[in-house]
């Protein structure tokens, strides 16, 4: 029996044991169909990924070979249109008083249409275990809470927003929030999780305080320290043996003021890299910031983001800021980051390699009546450096977009984002040569 099976029994077993066991049963999901055209195929896989660390050493570079790699030019086959289906759900359980919580959650895809787990007859076997944890009230302090297995780790939204299994205690006590947590990752390639040998694994510990005002506004402050036992393939071709230790301080908060609200996020990388070659010292930060201003049906947007980049490939200092796993959909650019949280976008990350990036953008949101929202946005796309690519602008990107809730639950949403490349851009290309790039998104989306 194929293990989704052997999980929808067991699924089906504890709802229909509910009365007996006296516990509430909550059943959700997340159906996501979306479609999308590109004149830029290349992009349907990132060329920056959040998960690779990009370092230069001694003029070698551990993405040397993406360069000019022909990424931003149109090719003669590229294959243009493409729908994608990514359905999640999840299963949530806990007492009347919801002292105790458990949570398994599951995805499906996600899948490109004829593709595996979605070619004819649909029976490959595409499938993930999402989260399954389990939330506690700590019995002798009520106020606290522990999340024990795989859960959404839910730090700052530019530093580390996904999923990790490890243990997190949370405690509120008027108006502050704080917590502590450990997290695992496994990063042997035999993938035989608790060893002795420290190489095979990740270790990250997460500390947080949260301040809440009466007006609703708050501050965060965090510090992440992750020990890397053993740096991805990404960097194989630079170093050897190497053993990654980054911390990051960070100060984040959002506050609302009439017709204004703004967020603000701040946080600085230190830490250091040891391999054969030698030890090099990690020095960088990331700023982003952000201003709503709304007049009756219309919102004003004003943001910015500097995440700083390694200037020099030849020294002993690597200035260039690194994230653990996140998205950047909060940010709407279509064509360079992840607007609609797929894996088709340039960059997962706020940076393009070790080069970090400048990004300016405005926007204007505007409700049409109470289904319906259209929405523009200009982006001013930048390196922080120009070390690797000679220039540091990407280019000039406008998208537009359009949504209408159909009914309770079921969204339908397009945008379109046209970028039209700078220097920077060009370099990427096959002889300093790239094409400017059309991209839309469209989504039929059940939510329960």
């Amino acid at each position: 029996m194929k293990k989704w099976q052997v999980l929808l029994a067991a699924v089906l077993g504890a709802a229909l044991a509910t009365p007996a066991m006296a516990i509430n049963v909550e059943w959700h999901g997340d159906l996501n169909n979306r479609f999308s055209y590109s004149t830029q195929a290349d992009l349907s896989k990132r060329t920056v990924k959040d998960s690779a660390k990009y370092v230069s050493i001694g003029g070698a570079s551990s993405y040397s070979n993406l360069k000019n790699s022909g990424a931003t030019k149109k090719g003669e086959n590229d294959s243009d249109f493409f729908g994608e289906l990514k359905y999640r759900m999840w299963l949530q359980a806990s007492d009347d008083e919801n002292k105790v919580k458990g949570v398994v959650a599951f995805e499906f895809g996600s899948s490109k249409f004829g593709g595996e787990g979605a070619d004819f007859g649909g029976d490959d076997n595409v499938f993930e275990l999402r989260w399954a944890y389990t939330d506690i009230e700590v019995p002798f302090d009520p106020a606290s809470r522990l999340t024990v297995g795989l859960q959404p780790v839910g730090y700052n939204a530019l530093l580390w927003s996904d999923n990790a299994a490890g243990v997190k205690w949370k405690r509120k006590s008027g108006s502050w929030t704080y917590s502590l947590g450990w997290f695992r990752d496994d990063v042997a390639s035999n993938k035989v999780a608790g060893g002795d040998d420290k190489s095979d694994y990740d270790d990250a510990y997460a500390a947080d305080l949260t301040y809440r005002f009466e007006n609703g506004n708050s501050l965060n402050t965090f510090v992440v320290f992750m020990d890397s036992g053993e740096v991805d393939s990404e960097v194989d071709d630079v170093v050897t043996n190497a053993q990654d230790t980054e911390i990051w301080l960070g100060l984040s908060g959002k506050g609302k003021w009439g017709a204004l609200s703004g967020t603000a996020t701040g946080i600085y990388l230190v830490g250091e890299l040891s391999a054969d070659e030698g030890d090099y010292d990690r020095s960088a930060f990331l700023f982003h910031g952000q201003l709503d201003y709304t007049v009756g049906a219309n919102t004003f947007i004003l943001g910015g983001l500097y995440a700083s980049g390694d200037d020099d490939p030849n020294d002993d200092d690597l200035e260039n800021f690194d994230v653990i796993d996140i998205s950047t959909s909060m940010l709407g650019s279509v064509v360079i980051f992840d607007n609609y949280c797929d894996d088709n976008s340039f960059s997962q990350a706020p940076y393009i390699f070790d080069q970090g990036y400048k990004l300016l953008y405005a926007g204007l949101t505007h409700k049409l009546n109470k289904k319906t929202k259209v929405w523009a946005k200009y982006f001013w796309h930048n390196t922080a450096e120009d070390e690797l690519l000679g220039d540091d602008e990407i280019g000039h990107e406008f998208v537009a977009g359009v949504s209408y809730t159909i009914m309770k639950g079921l969204k339908a949403e397009i945008n379109a984002g046209y970028l039209v490349g700078g220097d920077a851009w060009d370099a990427l290309g096959t002889d300093g040569d790239s094409d400017d790039v059309f991209r839309t998104d469209a989504r039929l989306r059940f939510k329960f």
